[in-house]
């Protein structure tokens, strides 16, 4: 049976491949008129507005095509890197070529740090650090107060199409840093990947930089420090000493824990996804069933996708510190980090793009059956293309504090969360308790069970 939908698709799809091919056997009079065809029969199609990017040299041309190209389709990747390339914002000097890689290696020497930043007070000299009650810098010797103006990080959001093609996406530090202090001329090495420090010898506070570290994304937000050093090592001690199988004498152990503070390094994403699925519905009734199979797609918008910047610190001890507020968040600048260590990323945008994908897939999947026509019977549940549109992402800084306490000669980690005090990590199960804890449940299994035999039996539900 003739369909004019079927012919009109077949010969766009005829047009749209004469057009590539003259494009690329160099025949553009022929592409451009080829091409236009197309656009004539299915002006939604981006392939054939993109493809007519290369038939031309004038800009506004191609600028035209490109914003017609992302307009009909605007997951587009290609055709929105071109339109960034093309106004500007993107720089064609730092993109990759396709198939192109990063290759980080370490120096043979340090890395020459320069200070970005020092904090010193205005009034007399001396250092300032940033206080979390005050939430402003505050001179350690005379107490004069530098007010910091707290700024949304709402709109900080970063399109990744403009990021992830260039080095800087798949970048991070692997060399230590030298840094002469400006303020008592002493020198002192650091690991890679430091981004604040208090020099040893003076106490001066600075953020630092390098040749390799200002290569990498800045972060765009920071989500500013709540819990004191008082207060974290408080709920560390009432943490020890929670739970049914924890050592009587665990709590004793805390005292010779040491806490310390940093901003940790993660990126956020946000976007959406489409996910295409099939599977078997009845149609008919539980006695008669009548599978019949059926496809659709899903779509599912993700705010705030939060990854690990640093490959040390793994999924389950994100989990375990969530939630972060990551809407109680302020712009990024540099007095936030006065007094405070900060770290750089490990984890570029590219690796942890990837890892954000495969968490918001799985988490997608997991409530897939319950979302696909519910209230159906349904069978065979398969999920095929996943496709990704406006993904963007922030780089962050997110305060934690991180101790090692050891218990009979075992060393154990803990870790709260800066911002909600919330406190994870490892601890020792006492050996006796968890085996009365196994006796008692199984004795309460073993009392219900008896119990309601016996009430059968009374019933007469069942006869012996």
């Amino acid at each position: 049976m003739y369909s004019p939908g079927k012919s009109r698709e077949r010969d766009f799809n005829v047009l749209l491949r004469d057009g590539i091919t003259a494009v690329k056997t160099d025949s553009r009079r022929l592409a451009r008129s080829l091409l236009n065809q197309a656009t004539l029969l299915n002006p939604g199609d981006a392939r054939a507005w993109l493809w007519l990017t290369e038939t031309t040299d004038d800009l506004d041309e191609k600028r035209e095509y490109l914003e017609k190209s992302v307009a009909a389709n605007p997951g587009n990747v290609a055709a929105r890197r071109g339109l960034a390339l093309l106004t500007g914002k993107l720089d064609p000097s730092s993109t990759l070529s396709l198939g192109e890689s990063v290759q980080v290696q370490e120096s043979a020497q340090p890395e020459d740090a320069q200070a970005r930043d020092t904090f010193l007070c205005p009034k007399c000299g001396a250092h300032m650090e940033f206080d979390i009650h005050a939430n402003d810098l505050v001179c350690r010797s005379c107490g004069y107060v530098l007010e910091t103006e707290e700024l949304s990080a709402a709109d900080r959001e970063q399109v990744m199409d403009f990021v992830l093609p260039t080095a800087r996406g798949h970048r991070w530090a692997v060399s230590q840093q030298q840094f002469s202090c400006q303020q008592c001329g002493a020198s002192s090495l650091w690991p890679p990947g430091q981004k604040s420090i208090r020099c040893p010898y003076c106490g001066s506070d600075h953020l630092i930089e390098s040749l390799e570290t200002a290569e990498l994304v800045d972060p765009q937000a920071i989500c500013i420090m709540k819990i004191d050093e008082g207060e974290a090592a408080s709920r560390a001690v009432e943490w020890l000493g929670r739970g049914w199988t924890t050592p009587d004498d665990l709590k004793e152990s805390s005292q010779k824990s040491l806490l310390r503070p940093a901003y940790y390094p993660f990126w956020t994403f946000d976007g959406t996804l489409d996910i295409h699925w099939s599977c078997d519905v009845n149609e008919g009734s539980s006695d008669s069933p009548n599978w019949i199979m059926r496809k659709g797609v899903t779509f599912e918008l993700f705010d705030d996708e939060l990854v690990s910047g640093l490959q040390r610190v793994k999924s389950k001890d994100v989990r375990d510190l969530e939630p972060f507020n990551l809407k109680d968040v302020v712009k990024f600048k540099p007095e936030y980090l006065a007094g405070w260590p900060a770290l750089t990323y490990d984890r570029p945008l590219a690796k942890a793009s990837l890892l954000a994908r495969e968490q918001i897939v799985r988490k997608v999947r997991r409530s897939l059956y319950s979302r696909v026509l519910p209230g159906r019977s349904k069978r065979n549940l398969n999920t095929g293309v996943v496709n990704w549109s406006d993904m963007t992402f922030k780089h962050i800084l997110l305060p934690v504090w991180i101790g090692i306490y050891r218990y009979r000669d075992q060393e154990y980690k803990i870790m709260i969360n800066g911002q909600t005090g919330k406190v994870s990590g490892e601890k020792p199960r006492d050996t006796l308790k968890t085996i009365a804890i196994i006796i008692s449940v199984a004795l309460t299994f073993f009392v219900i069970l008896s119990f309601l035999v016996i009430l059968a039996l009374h019933m007469g539900w069942i006869n012996l």
